[in-house]
């Protein structure tokens, strides 16, 4: 039965029409967008844009990395465990969920727990939400308004609330809603966002291909003194020629940070990578007696185990 799991890994931005998905599992992140689901192929009458293909025992391995954190650009940041939950809870609400594949999740969340503190403590690298708040505080950012409403919106919220005033912008107006009244926060209404121009401290967390902020926009922004504008989209909604010694921070800027791994760290991944294929071959086998599937030993899974060695 786990045979049949495949995991298409798709670019950020590459993967558009979420209509087709129905049964299957979707998690999207600024780096990507991973869709999870036992047969059939939600794809199988439609293009399927540009991706990577995983499967089986592979695709649970490849998952349990994911959200321990090793495949993100900042090695073991933890922001990606609470887009994971986020996913999950709109997943199970849904009406074509898979009980499989909640099962399995919910394995996931329990093995990416018990990895990370058996191998990974300390290992987390400043999240995107905490190497902001350093360039906010470096600022002396009084009042910073965050444009987005999604997971990074909110670890961006809970960074800054204790140390300066916060207001949110989004187009999703009942999330926007919700946040301001979980957090107490000014809202700028969606439509409004021209008017941005008057705060010189602004962190963009949405990522779309369309223009958020034209050159237009900074022209008028860029006469504040004192002013910074942290974009953490992706694809970047911004547009212009200003850089990091003008104000304006790319998420690459923000890669650059947290990209250095110690030697100590290193060898910290290294095992948990070796305890994760070890997981990974036992979930493989106890969901097949869970769903009473006999257990079929693949040359593939006995090769991700050397790998790993």
């Amino acid at each position: 039965m786990l045979a049949a799991l495949k995991l298409f890994n798709f670019s950020s931005g590459t993967l558009q029409n979420e209509e087709l998905l129905k049964h299957a599992f979707v998690l999207r992140t600024c780096q990507r967008t991973l869709v999870l689901f036992f047969e059939p192929n939600p794809f199988q009458n439609s293009e399927i844009p540009k991706h990577e293909l995983v499967t089986g025992a592979d695709a649970y391995l490849y998952l349990l990395e994911t959200i321990c954190g090793l495949k993100s650009k900042l090695i073991g940041e933890n922001e990606i465990v609470g887009q994971f939950k986020e996913a999950y809870q709109i997943y199970a609400a849904g009406t074509f969920k898979d009980t499989r594949i909640l099962h399995l999740l919910e394995k996931l969340f329990k093995d990416a727990k018990d990895i990370r503190t058996q191998y990974l403590i300390g290992i987390s690298q400043k999240t995107y939400a905490s190497l902001t708040r350093r360039h906010m505080q470096r600022a002396r950012a009084d009042h910073i308004v965050i444009i987005g409403s999604g997971a990074l919106a909110e670890d961006l919220i809970n960074q800054f609330k204790k140390k300066a005033r916060v207001s949110i912008c989004g187009r999703n107006t009942a999330k926007v809603a919700e946040l301001a009244a979980v957090h107490s926060l000014d809202v700028i209404p969606w439509e409004e966002r021209a008017r941005l121009t008057a705060v010189p401290f602004i962190v963009n967390s949405v990522g779309t291909e369309d223009v958020l902020f034209d050159e237009a926009f900074f022209e008028t922004w860029k006469v504040h003194t004192n002013r910074l504008f942290v974009d953490l989209g992706s694809p970047s909604s911004v547009r212009t020629d200003l850089n990091l010694s003008a104000g304006v921070v790319r998420l690459d800027d923000i890669f650059r940070e947290g990209a250095v791994v110690q030697e100590q760290k290193q060898a910290q991944i290294t095992l948990a990578k070796a305890a994760m294929v070890s997981t990974t071959l036992r979930r493989e086998t106890l969901f097949e007696e869970k769903f009473n599937k006999p257990r079929e030993l693949l040359a593939p899974q006995i090769a991700m185990a050397v790998r790993y060695l």
